[in-house]
């Protein structure tokens, strides 16, 4: 009887055992065999109460760690030149501090971090320079504080961060060269603190065309900086943030955006709550006064159905054709203006596809307006 008692006790202790914290001090892994040996030198360690740092030069796998679900500490990943996925990480779903992958050489995704739906503090993802995506993230639903992404030569869109509806700190996104749009970020509608894209000190996202991705964002705890992205050619995806929650705006030494006058954009200059700095962009969006000027011209009641007016070519240099969708009358006419609001040219049209010569003007922004009885219409140009 003493037997079978012992035998139940020695059953219920090992039940018990089998889920508990422990390392409030933290460990680290820096070899492989570390790794291997986790579960044997820590047998039913599940949550871990300290810091985990794993970095070594021959960790392929992180297999041993398939028995943690949570981290109470930060997870720091660094300086592993030889691990490829984060495989073996699968039943991780809580960090209480930051998860930190910086200088894996050879990592091409975050594949082993598909069970993690929170981080309580910052996401950071720096020089890491096979990872191409960002896929084995798309349980993630929190970030509590920054989310930082700097410096992944091979990245190309942040695919993996679609569930993620809040951040609660600031958006990075630095000197990742090969990154052409923001898709991935679909899911997002607030950020706590700042939206910071591209840094002068840092460098820009050299390939990135578009801020796509960015639609469902409505609201912001800080500045808009945007700074040299020399392939950005608009702030088409930015329309729907509050201008209330803007703190500063910055944009400037983006060698290829012209067009900024976006409805938060305009919103916000229209009532600036701090600094504006616009500056060293291309025509367009080189001055607060012309992006101001582009505004409060196309904000006016009168104009509408800009999508069925075209111009072309658009930079023009000599000659510029316009296409109207409205059969012209007597009273249609043509007018351009200059970004001050002051008429230039004007006639009256008698064919919906017309010829103008634009080559007396100086380089610079223009509207084309063309109206009749029953509608305007007024498109923007440049002359370079």
């Amino acid at each position: 009887m003493k037997k079978v008692f012992t035998s139940i006790l020695g059953l219920v202790f090992s039940f018990v055992g089998f889920s508990q914290s422990c390392l409030p001090d933290g460990i680290i892994f820096t070899t492989q065999a570390h790794i291997d040996s986790f579960q044997v030198n820590y047998p039913n360690c599940t949550q871990i109460e300290g810091n985990v740092t794993i970095s070594g030069s021959n960790i392929t796998n992180l297999n041993g760690l398939s028995i943690v679900t949570s981290i109470e500490g930060k997870l720091q990943i660094s300086d592993n030149a030889s691990l490829n996925s984060l495989t073996g990480l699968e039943s991780l779903t809580s960090i209480g501090g930051n998860i930190e992958l910086e200088s894996n050489d050879t990592l091409t995704s975050l594949t082993g971090l598909e069970g993690l739906t929170s981080i309580g503090g910052d996401l950071y993802i720096s020089d890491n320079n096979a990872l191409n995506s960002l896929n084995g993230l798309e349980g993630l639903t929190s970030i509590e504080w920054s989310l930082q992404i700097y410096y992944n030569d091979a990245l190309t869109s942040l695919t993996g961060l679609e569930g993620i509806p809040s951040i609660g700190g600031d958006l990075h996104i630095i000197n990742n060269v090969t990154l052409t749009s923001l898709t991935g970020l679909e899911g997002l509608t607030t950020i706590g603190g700042s939206l910071i894209i591209g840094d002068w000190d840092y460098g820009g996202n050299a390939s990135l065309t578009s801020l796509t991705g960015l639609e469902g964002l409505t609201s912001i705890g800080g500045n808009i900086e945007l700074e040299s992205n020399d392939a950005l050619t608009s702030l088409t995806g930015l329309d729907n943030i509050d201008a209330g929650s803007i703190n500063d705006i910055y944009i400037k030494n983006n060698e290829s955006l012209s067009t900024c006058d976006v409805q938060s954009i305009c919103n916000y200059l229209a009532s600036p709550n701090g600094t504006v700095e616009i500056h060293d962009n291309a025509t367009g969006c080189n001055s607060e006064v012309e992006v101001d000027s582009t505004c409060v011209y196309l904000s006016t009641d009168e104009i509408n159905i800009q999508h069925a007016f075209s111009i072309y070519p658009n930079p023009a240099s000599t000659i510029i054709t316009i296409e109207t969708p409205i059969t012209p009358d007597n009273n249609t006419f043509m007018t351009i203006f200059n970004i001050n609001g002051q008429a230039l040219l004007s006639r009256q049209i008698n064919d919906p596809i017309i010829n103008v010569d634009v080559s007396g003007l100086p380089q610079g922004i223009y509207f084309v307006k063309v109206s009749d009885d029953r509608t305007v219409m007024v498109w923007k140009f440049v002359v370079q």
